[in-house]
């Protein structure tokens, strides 16, 4: 296992984080086609800057986890890494490209600045070693793995078939281990190489030639055959960011062929979402934007104006919030939307059949409510109670406030709306309000209250009528973020240190304790902001802010994630009882 090239590249992977001097736009980003559904960059520069300049290196990782023992086949792996020729002071790219359910594929692409110590790399580390030659780039096939690495004088490509529809059903590409290499035993090879074999992949009749001309393909692509022309991932690369994801559903429906309809393929037309993570002092910035292509802008800029409505939550009634979301949305997009697919008639079809109600219409429930929504929680509360069941035994009972409200639209569509059949199992008309139907009252239930302003539903009745009564006024929040939210479409906060303090130290097994401590003094707060469509994208900022603010975001992670490995690997020797 531990000669597979695959792991030895994933912790080439690993160890770029370590070193620097990556280009500023990568090359290697050339080689990844249009075809790419998803792609995973990693720019090692800026990561290794914020790492190193705190004092944190691979050794030291490895040291506190093990013994230093070059031996040990993590530092072997690292060591071969270091001496493999790739270029780990450049970036690396994961891409998972749809051609079709069987001619799909992983690649892992990177630089490489030694060609001539790469092949000795890999003559040593692969058993089955051949080196060939198509056109400019050499190759290995690794029958046994169904993937060919290849590479020229500047980048290595490892190439992996996989079954599309597996894969977009949750499935990961075999011989890409979910670990990084510190976390494995040497016995543990056996149970990785277990769960190598379940993972998806996809063996064509031929695989070798297969993949051997995608290579060829990859290692020619022309200007306009790369994703690096498509602006979204252009401009994603430009940001620079320590992380980034690109996600392009077009080849993913595409691979589909006929299982996807035609009108909503081209609605979906030039649509891309990407996603770029930053790690600063004290906190992580992750900005994430959503491309829209002619068809779905028209939508946005008919519909996309909607401001999220700040009063609903300035009326909550504590002082003690643990988190709040405000978002504004006009349904009627979705409507747009539908109709743009051609839906809408079996979307009518099936509300009358099911509702009870043959004059209602999709227009109708979506016009019934103005897409001004709010949900915010207070007040956790975990404590013991006495067993009702077994006495002298205590329960753990969690206790927290919440209220989630949403503004009703046009009252006629409304009254239409509530006035189906299928509604009145549920709430009955009691006067100009909507209330729980008899059978729904019962103990434990949510406290409900409807009329034709707002939908308002609460953990208890005391929570529901606070918040209706308006005199509540929200208090502890941080007034400087909420009043960015005014004249956006929406805003969401959490607050992990009163939700961290809430929970009583009895609570937390003995054994988890030392952990349980280091997370709660990790994070403070995260907040999330998303600006209106500006005609042809929609920008979210989410900002996860820690409670020490002089140090690097990425330092305290990686800390943090090494001295829970460590614990875990004490707590295994000190206990040779438990089976891992």
């Amino acid at each position: 296992m531990t000669k597979m090239f695959s792991k030895v590249l994933l912790t080439a992977v690993t160890a770029a984080v370590m070193l620097s001097a990556c280009s500023k736009v990568p090359d290697q980003s050339k080689y990844i086609p249009k075809t790419a559904g998803v792609v995973l960059s990693i720019n090692s520069k800026q990561i290794t800057n914020k790492l190193v300049t705190n004092g944190l290196t691979m050794e030291k990782m490895f040291s506190a986890l093990q013994d230093k023992d070059t031996a040990n086949p993590a530092m072997k792996a690292w060591k071969d890494a270091e001496n493999s020729g790739v270029d780990l002071q450049n970036n690396f790219f994961v891409s998972v490209v749809f051609n079709s359910s069987n001619q799909s594929y992983v690649t892992i692409t990177g630089g490489l600045k030694d060609a001539a110590k790469f092949e000795a790399y890999l003559k040593k580390n692969l058993s089955s070693f051949t080196l060939q030659k198509k056109n400019d780039f050499q190759y290995v096939w690794e029958a046994d793995q169904s993937a060919l690495i290849g590479w020229n004088k500047e980048t290595v490509i490892y190439l992996r078939g996989v079954d599309a529809n597996k894969l977009k059903n949750g499935g990961l590409p075999g011989g890409m281990p979910g670990g990084l290499p510190g976390g494995f035993d040497e016995d543990d090879s056996s149970a990785v190489d277990s769960a190598v074999a379940t993972q998806v992949r996809y063996e064509t009749p031929d695989a070798e030639a297969t993949w051997v001309a995608e290579a060829d393909h990859l290692f020619h692509l022309k200007k306009d055959e790369s994703a690096a022309d498509i602006s979204a991932f252009h401009d994603l690369l430009k940001n620079n960011a320590d992380l980034s994801v690109y996600v392009n559903p077009e080849p993913m429906y595409a691979s589909q062929g006929a299982a996807i309809p035609a009108n909503l393929k081209q609605l979906l037309q030039g649509s891309y979402y990407t996603g770029a993570v930053n790690f600063e002092k004290g906190k992580v910035i992750m900005d994430g934007v959503s491309y829209a292509g002619k068809d779905l802008s028209d939508i946005y800029k008919k519909y996309g104006k909607t401001e999220a409505d700040v009063k609903l939550l300035e009326q909550y009634p504590s002082d003690n919030i643990l988190g709040f979301m405000v978002y504004g949305f006009d349904f009627r997009m979705i409507g747009d939307i539908v109709k743009a697919t051609g839906l809408d008639g079996m979307a009518n079809i099936s509300l009358r059949m099911y509702s009870g109600n043959q004059n209602l219409t999709l227009d109708d429930i979506l016009n019934a409510f103005n897409g001004q929504m709010f949900f915010a929680a207070s007040d956790l509360n975990v404590k013991n109670t006495p067993s009702t069941v077994v006495p002298g035994e205590s329960n753990t009972r969690t206790d927290v406030k919440w209220v989630f409200a949403m503004k009703v639209g046009d009252k006629a569509a409304f009254e239409k709306v509530m006035g189906t059949p299928a509604l009145q199992t549920f709430i009955t008309k009691q006067g100009n309000k909507y209330v729980l139907a008899p059978m729904m009252q019962q103990p434990g239930m949510p406290a409900l209250s409807i009329d034709d302003k707002l939908i308002t539903v609460a953990n208890d009745q005391p929570t529901l009528d606070a918040y209706l009564g308006g005199k509540g006024k929200a208090g502890g929040l941080d007034n400087s973020f909420v009043s960015k939210i005014k004249g956006n479409p929406m805003g969401a906060y959490i607050n992990f240190e009163k939700i961290a303090a809430a929970i009583p130290d009895n609570e937390i097994p003995e054994s988890g304790k030392a952990i349980a401590g280091q997370v709660k003094g990790l994070l403070k707060d995260a907040t999330a902001l998303t600006h209106p469509f500006d005609g042809k994208a929609q920008h979210t900022e989410v900002v996860l802010n820690f409670k020490k603010q002089e140090e690097n975001s990425l330092v305290q992670l990686v800390n943090l994630g090494t001295n829970v490995a460590k614990m875990v690997k004490e707590d295994k020797k000190a206990d040779t009882s438990v089976v891992y």
